[in-house]
This record gives structure tokens, sequence and C-alpha cells, in this order.
């Protein structure tokens, strides 16, 4: 029996498209192929040591931003956060606002330390997570098993009792392989439609 929804942050309640049409553009200024500053900045040994709090801001920073900041506009600055930028996406928020009724909520985000400072503060997210786990300050990051484990704990719920919805299908599997139910989420209406399958009452 479901007990708990746990949601991703990036690509499921908040969107980053303008941050990362921002990254594009200063590709385009660096003569970069589309994508290289997404990959520079949030994939590879440093991102990861940053999102799990190894690294500082400003060690971070001073292996992957720093060098290009006399080439770049001023604001690229603020993407040391990686959701600096980003919207949440209401009709995703408002599912799970409906959901809360009757299951618990919780929040797993793989993510800089800037995010309870930045999206968690919008009046739509007050009340609505029982537990906000976030990589950077518990040491963990998707895939790895052990933060689906510690999710669970917190929520005091055996993992076959909770839905992952994430939009990395590793992400996804990684749940599965414990015994969480998932699902991979592309919008809203399709992330509503799969959680009905799996019989959570929307």
């Amino acid at each position: 029996m479901i007990q708990a929804i746990i949601f991703d942050m990036g690509g499921v309640l908040a969107h980053e498209s303008w941050g990362r049409a921002r990254l594009a553009e200063f590709d385009a200024m660096l003569g970069w192929e589309p994508g290289s500053l997404v990959q520079t900045l949030f994939s590879g040994p440093a991102w990861e040591a940053y999102s799990t709090g190894e690294i500082s801001p400003a060690e971070y920073w001073a292996q992957t931003g720093e060098p290009l900041e006399g080439s770049l506009p001023q604001d690229f600055i603020f993407f040391k956060d990686n959701f600096w930028g980003a919207e949440l996406d209401l009709a995703t928020v408002a599912l799970a606002r409906r959901l809360r009724a009757r299951y618990h909520i919780a929040l797993l985000s793989n993510a800089s330390p800037f995010l309870p400072a930045g999206l968690l503060k919008e009046p739509h997210l007050a009340g609505l997570f029982d537990h906000v786990i976030i990589s950077a300050y518990v040491g963990m990051r998707k895939p790895d098993p052990e933060i689906f484990h510690y999710t669970s704990r917190l929520l005091n719920l055996a993992p076959g009792t909770c839905v992952l919805v994430d939009d990395k299908a590793r992400n996804t599997s990684a749940a599965e392989e414990l015994g969480m139910k998932a699902v991979v989420h592309v919008g809203a209406l399709e992330t509503e439609r799969a959680l009905r399958a799996l019989g959570v009452n929307v």
C-alpha cells in the first residue's frame, strides 16, 4: 500500500529552461558547443563533490566557473546555484498538493546548498513536504542506494510503500531495485496517470 510520494525538484517540481537557455548563450559567447557549460558546471567530479557537501561553494566555483568569469557577463556567477533562474512547474506542484491530503510528501534533490534559500522559499511550496532531503546536506546523491534508504527511514516507512517521481531513469531504476515504486516524470498529466496505474489515489 502506497503511503508516500517522493518528488525530485529539477525537471519535476521546477523547470530550468531559462537558466539552460542563458547558459547556451554563454556557450555561444565562448565559441563552445551548446550544452558544454551545463556539462562543465553540473557533471563530473567537482559537481559531485559540491553536491554532496565535500567542497564549499568557493572551492567548487574556483574549479569550474572562476576561470571563465572574465569572458562572460556578470550574471554567470549566479550559476554556482544550480537552480538559479529556475521556475516552479505549477501543474506538478498542484498535483503534489492534492496528494498531500492523503500521502506523506518528501523532496529528494541532487542540489547545491543554495536550494533551501531559493526555491524552497516559494509560497507555493509552503507546508508541502514532510521531509526535505538535499544531497549537499546529507552527503549522498541519487542514484546512490543509500539515499533512498535514508529517505524511507526519515519517513519511517518501508521502501515498498514509497513512490519516487524523478525525471532521470537512472534514479528511478535505482529506487526500483530497492523495492520502491517509481515514475519517470515527463509532465504533470503523465505522472498523474502513472501514479493512478500504481494505485495512488490522486
